[in-house]
């Protein structure tokens, strides 16, 4: 999956995973914050244990067909088998189950996907450039030792070279370095 730089909503499944990590270690990490690094296997047991509000699937059960099975005292004891089903019935239990999975949380991620779209869509404003156009880019990093009030986010101009697609265009600037930008960092 390729994104364009600053623009985090392009790629907001990775993002929301990781708002999702930093409050969660938030909760754990010792005072000095040392110890994140071992809380964080536990975090992504939970996080994968947890079905999805869009899905209503845990990313395990996705992946395996089953909910995970967590240790207790209860799972420790020896348990016989309640019916003698053929292993190839189970295999095919456990296909339609996974299909099933797969073809409702599809679906619902789909639901949630335009709804965000049109959400999105009610603030934004509709724009196109063309090849050729001069345009500025905005780039909000700062040089070491700079400060963000005298700084100049509006870098240019740079000439648009291709639209790839309907939200990113292929920019050279004035040194002749070439990049990808999401539309919402140009201006003309």
């Amino acid at each position: 999956m390729r994104t364009s730089s600053y623009h985090a909503s392009s790629n907001g499944v990775v993002e929301r995973l990781h708002r999702s990590l930093h409050s969660g270690l938030s909760h754990y990490v010792n005072a000095n914050h040392k110890n994140w690094d071992k809380v964080v296997p536990y975090f992504v047991m939970s996080y994968r244990a947890t079905p999805h509000t869009t899905t209503g699937y845990s990313p395990f059960y996705l992946l395996h067909g089953r909910e995970m099975v967590l240790l207790s005292t209860e799972n420790l004891k020896a348990r016989l088998p309640k019916d003698n089903t053929d292993e190839d019935q189970r295999l095919e239990n456990l296909k339609s189950n996974l299909r099933l999975a797969y073809k409702l949380g599809t679906k619902a991620n789909r639901k949630s996907h335009l709804n965000n779209k049109r959400l999105y869509d009610r603030k934004a404003k509709p724009r196109e450039f063309e090849v050729q156009d001069l345009v500025y880019m905005y780039n909000p990093a700062l040089k070491p030792g700079l400060t963000r009030k005298f700084a100049k986010p509006w870098i240019g101009p740079c000439q648009i070279t291709k639209k790839i697609s309907e939200l990113n265009y292929e920019i050279v600037d004035l040194k002749g370095k070439y990049q990808v930008v999401q539309i919402n960092r140009l201006k003309k």
